[in-house]
């Protein structure tokens, strides 16, 4: 999980840990796959393999693999509510729960569903990671960033969580790189000397987050965006992360008008 691996590279920047470490959310894979495993989750298993089987089967175009997800997931959802493996759960463990159902689904469909050919997600991929190229020589001072001696540490480590959204095939771990890249960037915001107030907006937090893109020109942004933006449970992206996601789409839509000006 990306969170485990965020807790072992926090030692690097130990003084920056209580910072922005995000809260974690309770969520265990290895305590859902076992409960899925358990005899009177038979049934549920049988429908997940089937539906897998007959995905791989069916020629769809990528709006119909969206929405045959989307449906099988609430369907598979209240299946899960009904099954006695999670029927005595409270709300928060269920759905905790149905977390790990979204990311069991993603990781088997990943290759059908990330970057499709019936979409021009390569393309587009293609030419921001030629546009980051070229603007590869861009500083701070050029976006208005304040310089700040903690600048270095800090964007390097976001630099290093967006660049491990490539090593995850959910669209629940790639949301954690994203939220964990976006998380330092405000960690650095409130701790720069000369801020006159805690409250950092985006006028001040997207251009760093447009830097820490360029610098860190990771391949394949485009896909993973749209990948998340399609298949992540759309109730889950009215939250923080969502709002980090959408953070994300503007600094590229930025990257991608960029010009020497």
């Amino acid at each position: 999980q990306p969170q485990a691996e965020q807790t072992e590279q926090m030692p690097r920047y130990p003084d920056m840990r209580s910072n922005f470490e995000p809260e974690p959310d309770g969520f265990n894979y290895s305590e859902f796959l076992q409960q899925l495993r358990h005899p009177a989750a038979k049934p549920v298993a049988r429908t997940v393999k089937s539906f897998l089987t007959e995905f791989g089967r069916r020629p769809m175009t990528l709006a119909e693999q969206v929405r045959f997800v989307h449906d099988f997931l609430d369907f598979i959802g209240d299946k899960m509510r009904e099954c006695e493996v999670w029927s005595s759960l409270d709300d928060r463990a269920l759905d905790t729960a149905r977390e790990g159902m979204e990311k069991l689904v993603m990781n088997r469909l990943y290759p059908l569903c990330f970057s499709p050919s019936t979409s021009d997600d390569a393309d587009k991929d293609h030419v921001l990671r030629e546009k980051m190229g070229l603007f590869r020589w861009i500083r701070e001072e050029h976006l208005d960033v304040p310089k700040s001696p903690q600048n270095a540490g800090f964007l390097q480590f976001a630099r290093e969580e967006l660049l491990k959204i490539n090593n995850f095939n959910s669209p629940r771990d790639k949301v954690i790189c994203i939220l964990n890249c976006c998380t330092i960037i405000y960690g650095l915001l409130k701790n720069m000397r000369g801020a006159q107030t805690p409250d950092v907006g985006a006028d001040r937090f997207l251009p760093l987050l447009i830097y820490v893109v360029i610098t860190a020109c990771p391949p394949k942004l485009v896909s993973n965006v749209q990948y998340i933006t399609r298949f992540r449970s759309p109730e889950r992206m009215q939250s923080e992360a969502g709002y980090y996601v959408t953070n994300l789409q503007g600094a590229i839509a930025f990257i991608e008008s960029m010009d020497a000006s």
